[in-house]
């Protein structure tokens, strides 16, 4: 079975570097962008390379909200978005979730395990529907 393909979006660099140790190390193909609009942009080149889309929600140019909503009302795109963020608000959750979102997990001391339970879980979601 091929590896399934992640596109990461943190304006973080440390964190998009853990990330993809992360989730290199458990078998995922990996590619980065620093905000949602660099995203956007790397998906619409190639919407056939990515399985997933990891996104934190609050980045400059634009934001997770933005790129899910412009990936499932521009794109027409149903790829799975699972978001990572350290805002732990529950209407910012809320926001994400009913904007596309397939999971909204907190960057935290768990991290390692909760993106790849949530990467899986989504995925298998995707392979079902």
């Amino acid at each position: 079975m091929n590896p399934n393909n992640i596109l990461i979006v943190d304006d973080d660099s440390f964190v998009r570097e853990i990330l993809v140790d992360i989730l290199e190390s458990e078998d995922f193909k990996t590619d980065t962008a620093e905000n949602g609009l660099d995203a956007l942009n790397k998906y619409k080149e190639n919407s056939s390379k990515f399985d997933l889309i990891v996104s934190d929600i609050n980045m400059p140019i634009m934001g997770g909200v933005d790129l899910i909503k412009a990936l499932r009302n521009d794109v027409q795109s149903e790829i799975p978005v699972v978001v990572l963020s350290g805002n732990n608000e529950v209407a910012i959750a809320i926001d994400a979730i009913n904007s596309g979102a397939s999971e909204y997990i907190l960057k935290d001391e768990n991290l390692q395990e909760t993106i790849v339970l949530a990467l899986n879980k989504a995925l298998e979601k995707k392979r079902i529907v």
